[in-house]
């Protein structure tokens, strides 16, 4: 039978191996709900088996769809998961409708994501871009 003091240093020690465990199941997301650093359309997912991830979809993708549309890598923990959205589900982003997609099945789970422009990334893409006649100085 264990004395108390054996029971409390044993309880430590386990509780101590149990943070690192713990604190890597999170996700690395900003305030705003998705990855920092976003330039442009950033959300974070469903939680499954304890867990979530962001993912980023750049602005340069919203913008100008590549015609065949892109994939997207999840942030960790690992397993990360990808997501595939078509070029018209990239336009509709870009035009500040909703895009609901599941990624890819790694793990045995998937997660589920809702996408769509803020106002604030729509701020941060109109100040990206420069007035035509503003390089024109006389």
């Amino acid at each position: 039978m264990l004395t108390r003091r054996e029971f409390i240093s044993e309880a430590g020690y386990v509780a101590f191996l149990l943070v690192p465990v713990a604190s890597g199941c999170g996700s690395s997301n900003s305030s705003s709900g998705g990855p920092s650093g976003c330039d442009g359309v950033g959300a974070t997912s469903s939680v499954a088996l304890g867990h979530s991830h962001t993912v980023c979809v750049p602005a340069a993708d919203l913008s100008a769809p590549p015609q065949g549309g892109g994939t997207f890598t999840t942030s960790g923990p690992d397993p990360t998961h990808t997501i595939t959205l078509s070029a018209a589900q990239l336009s509709a982003m870009a035009q500040g409708q909703s895009v609901s997609v599941t990624t890819s099945n790694d793990g045995a789970h998937t997660h589920d994501f809702m996408l769509q422009k803020t106002a604030s990334a729509e701020g941060q893409e109109r100040t990206s871009r420069k007035h035509p006649l503003a390089s024109r100085r006389g």
